[in-house]
């Protein structure tokens, strides 16, 4: 593994157990076995390593939901794997969905110049939607409509956090577990709003 890689991999795990403000540069390169110095020499400040390890994050998280939603599985397996794994790698990248609607709110072709090579068409998705629709399998639905209430419905507790702790009054270990249920309830509110044949 490069030394760059090396760096964003031991910058990810201390900026998933001390946050942004807590993580300190002579910490991750303890982590990586390399000087203070070599750590910046490839970057500059702590909010431009923090910046990388995101961009890294969507490059993990991509493919591994596009790859699912492109699949040959059967539809309703396909979107409960798809729900667990987002909401699984949202967890292991909590901060990733804030900062990509900053990106975006600033950039708007922010995805486009950082993941051109990306596969980003979910065309097999697509087509079997629209092949279960016509079977009268499930509800008429477009597609992205689909998608983007997957997004969202996953999303959202990851950006609404505060607010989520704040009425709930659940303290960090109730929020995991919050967030672990989310999966089942996600699913019940989708899969059974959306399917006409019941398994």
């Amino acid at each position: 593994m490069k030394t760059k890689d090396k760096i964003i991999v031991a910058a990810k795990a201390e900026f998933q157990q001390k946050g942004l403000a807590g993580a300190r540069m002579q910490e991750i390169a303890d982590r990586c076995g390399i000087n203070k110095a070599l750590l910046h020499y490839h970057f500059n400040s702590k909010d431009e390593l923090f910046r990388a390890v995101l961009i890294a994050g969507i490059a993990d998280v991509f493919p591994v939901l596009m790859g699912t939603l492109n699949a040959a599985m059967p539809l309703r397996e396909k979107l409960q794997t798809v729900i667990r794994l987002y909401i699984d790698q949202l967890s292991q990248n909590p901060e990733l969905p804030r900062f990509v609607l900053n990106e975006l709110a600033q950039n708007p072709n922010f995805i486009a110049t950082h993941f051109q090579g990306l596969q980003a068409r979910p065309t097999v998705f697509v087509a079997q939607i629209e092949a279960a629709v016509q079977a009268g399998e499930i509800r008429s639905t477009e597609p992205f409509q689909l998608i983007a209430s997957i997004v969202g419905l996953c999303v959202f507790p990851f950006m609404g956090k505060p607010m989520i702790q704040f009425m709930s009054g659940k303290n960090e270990k109730e929020f995991k577990q919050f967030i672990e249920d989310r999966k089942a309830h996600v699913e019940m509110l989708l899969l059974d709003g959306l399917f006409l044949i019941k398994d």
